[in-house]
């Protein structure tokens, strides 16, 4: 599902715990950066990273297998509490693996929020967290 403006940002501070995966893209690194932090920090909290319901992945490490992600979204932590396993630096070349992985997802596996820089309209990536139905796309374009 494609979200943008008011109903993106109210997502992105209360998200949907039934959602497998996020993805937040857009040319303004920075901007997309803060909107990450803010959605993380809605889901586990402020304790979040320092109880270890943070894992963190780059985008290349999962360009041939889906391994990290999936093994990251279903591992049980020490602390109690909902995770998140955060790609970043995504591009159309993690698509396959994160199709996978959103496929397998189940509740009560960690949510997983991806950036990307500047996706173009034909994205495989954008494409899939679009028309997914466990997954939410939100585009940050750039404000005049």
């Amino acid at each position: 599902m494609k979200l943008s403006g008011a109903e993106a940002n109210s997502f992105l501070a209360k998200p949907d715990p039934a959602i497998a995966g996020i993805l937040i893209f857009g040319a303004d690194a920075m901007r997309v950066a803060l909107k990450r932090q803010e959605a993380i920090a809605a889901i586990i909290g402020p304790q979040g990273e320092g109880e270890m319901r943070l894992t963190r992945l780059q985008g290349a490490d999962i360009r041939k297998s889906p391994a990290p992600v999936f093994d990251a979204s279903r591992e049980i932590g020490f602390f109690s509490g909902p995770r998140v396993v955060f790609v970043e630096e995504a591009t159309d070349g993690v698509t396959d693996s994160l199709a996978s992985v959103l496929t397998e997802w189940r509740t009560g596996d960690a949510q997983i929020v991806v950036t990307a820089g500047d996706l173009k309209g034909k994205s495989a990536l954008k494409t899939l967290f679009e028309k997914h139905l466990r997954a939410i796309c939100i585009e940050l374009k750039n404000t005049p």
